[in-house]
């Protein structure tokens, strides 16, 4: 897919991860539409700078756990572009909830926030995409090896991996869908320089990741034309360690 022209919504992408996505697309071509729910200072911030890119930029805004809010997020995306080609579920939540410790309310806000709501912006974003339209999700290598005392959290990004297996037999060929993996990138800032290093000893590029290594995954899935169903790690080897 070439992306000059084509508009794109990326949820989450006020902060973070999302917001190199956003700015990555911009700079391949894309429109972008900023997805945020609380974040409306960085929305717009960040809307400024893909604009910088010269494409356009748009804001939208809802929370993600609520049904009704995904749909209109991607229909007010659609409109403000008058169309959608590409989307790129990034929103996430995530905090320890160590087993013996899970609330019914943690159980519910992850699976919300993390499986329920890409999957109805999916749902709504295949309604509202022409031929060649392609859906990258944001999972998470832990979806594949899970680990200590986020048990419900990793349970959601297992969730999104069988997601986008389904959706790429649901939508083809219409609409592509694939996933970005990610491993240790931007880690919390409450890891210690010891948290660091156990980390860094199982991965075999010896690095953390980035933002970035994210985003280039990501522009790779839109553009990459006979590429669907596939989940990318991008671990620094994490997961052949």
């Amino acid at each position: 897919m070439d992306l000059e022209g084509r508009k794109a919504l990326v949820t989450g992408s006020a902060v973070r991860v999302g917001r190199r996505i956003a700015l990555r697309l911009a700079d391949a071509g894309c429109d972008v539409a900023v997805h945020y729910r609380t974040s409306d200072e960085e929305a717009r911030e960040t809307a400024e700078e893909i604009r910088e890119h010269g494409v356009s930029a748009a804001t939208v805004q809802g929370d993600l756990s609520k049904v009704d809010e995904a749909e209109s997020v991607v229909d007010d995306a659609a409109d403000a572009f008058d169309g959608l080609d590409v989307l790129v579920n990034s929103a996430s939540v995530f905090y320890p909830t160590p087993v013996g410790e899970v609330e019914q309310d943690d159980w519910d806000r992850l699976f919300d926030v993390n499986l329920r709501g890409p999957f109805f912006t999916s749902q709504q974003a295949s309604e509202r995409m022409e031929d060649d339209g392609v859906i990258v999700n944001i999972a998470d290598w832990a979806g594949f090896r899970p680990y200590q005392n986020h048990v419900p959290y990793c349970t959601t990004k297992a969730g999104v991996i069988a997601m986008t297996k389904g959706l790429a037999k649901e939508l083809a060929p219409d609409v592509r869908v694939a996933a970005v993996a990610p491993g240790p990138v931007m880690l919390p800032s409450s890891y210690t320089d010891e948290d660091v290093e156990r980390i860094l000893e199982k991965t075999p590029l010896d690095r953390v990741g980035s933002p970035d290594d994210v985003a280039h995954a990501v522009e790779y899935l839109v553009e990459a034309g006979f590429v669907t169903g596939a989940v990318v790690p991008v671990d620094g080897g994490r997961l052949i360690y």
